[in-house]
């Protein structure tokens, strides 16, 4: 991973500005800023545009900023215009499609006019980030509410999990809701409890990973247990173990919400997750982990009703624990070269 030459100025120039985003017809979206007065001032578009859309690829860009979709007070510039302070900028950004993943069709588990839980499968992004601005479960919401006369504007994600996690992810239609459920979710009142599929039988079968937990530098999405890391809790659960006591099937809930958690937790215990090519071994039977959000229980944001949601064992891992349950094994293979690249 390339840290970017500019990167600290465009800290600088994102905590300067406010960028207003919205969705409008046919999926495109809008990105509105008025320019700072202090950094960033006279650089060309793009290179100001990066510091907007750090994930963004530079062709991306490029290509925006040159074929008329960028207004500076409502005309049109090109790539070469130089950045003054205090100018109204638009961008117009189509969703381009992923051509790696066409997801199936939205499955939502329960829903009313403020909340809404969607059953994410493995391999979907749960919003847009880098070059795909389509095709993830928050462009999906969003259409879905399109249809319902509710404004896509207002869905808003409680919860995102990794792309090859599947499972639970719980949206809002509202402000309102929005908030009360964030609320639940920083004061931990919200459980909510995964299935996994690991390497060897943790033992005891029941107990608490409890290990601080930070990222490994700058170079790798890696992270670990670190002494001075983030106050970290992990229950686990076994449910089942494979004849051969080679994998088994655990219950987890997470007492807290750090990245990757569960699965540097597992890893550092001696039972990664199967599949887990960050941590563990890629397989061939899976694109990632064999990870699954399958519990969440809150209170209703508004009538404060509680929720129980439940999304059933993927076929695709029910499969695979089918094998190693029985013996079997999962097929090992190398990492692409995209991969080795994110480890550092």
């Amino acid at each position: 991973m390339i840290t970017h030459p500019d990167s600290a100025m465009h800290a600088l120039i994102r905590n300067e500005i406010k960028v207003e985003k919205r969705v409008v017809e046919g999926g495109e979206r809008t990105f509105r800023f008025v320019t700072g007065r202090r950094h960033g001032l006279g650089w060309l578009l793009p290179r100001y545009l990066r510091a907007i859309g750090p994930r963004w690829p530079d062709e991306l860009l490029e290509r925006w900023s040159g074929d008329g979709r960028c207004l500076v007070d409502g005309q049109v510039v090109g790539p070469r215009w130089q950045v003054v302070p205090g100018r109204q900028v638009e961008l117009r950004v189509s969703p381009l499609p992923d051509e790696g993943h066409r997801p199936p069709p939205l499955d939502l588990l329960w829903h009313d006019r403020h909340v809404v839980f969607a059953n994410k499968p493995t391999g979907q992004l749960t919003h847009p980030a880098g070059k795909q601005l389509s095709g993830t479960l928050l462009n999906q919401l969003q259409d879905w509410a399109v249809s319902q006369g509710i404004d896509p504007n207002e869905v808003r994600l409680i919860n995102r999990i990794d792309r090859e996690t599947s499972g639970i992810v719980i949206a809002t239609c509202d402000l309102t809701a929005h908030q009360r459920l964030a609320a639940q979710l920083d004061e931990r009142s919200i459980r909510k409890a995964y299935r996994a599929i690991c390497v060897g039988v943790p033992e005891p079968r029941d107990g608490d990973w409890r290990e601080p937990l930070g990222p490994l530098g700058e170079h790798t999405i890696r992270r670990g247990v670190l002494p001075d890391g983030q106050a970290s809790h992990t229950e686990y659960h076994v449910e089942e173990v494979a004849s051969d006591g080679s994998h088994a099937i655990i219950r987890l809930e997470l007492h807290t919400g750090r990245q990757h958690q569960i699965r540097v937790h597992a890893t550092h215990h001696g039972h990664p997750l199967v599949g887990d090519w960050v941590y563990g071994q890629l397989i061939a039977e899976l694109p990632g982990q064999a990870l699954h959000a399958w519990v969440v229980e809150c209170a209703h944001p508004m009538t404060g009703e509680p929720l129980h949601i439940e999304a059933p064992f993927p076929p695709q891992l029910a499969t695979l624990w089918e094998r190693l349950r029985a013996g079997g094994s999962a097929t090992a293979i190398e990492l692409s070269a995209d991969q080795r690249s994110k480890l550092g």
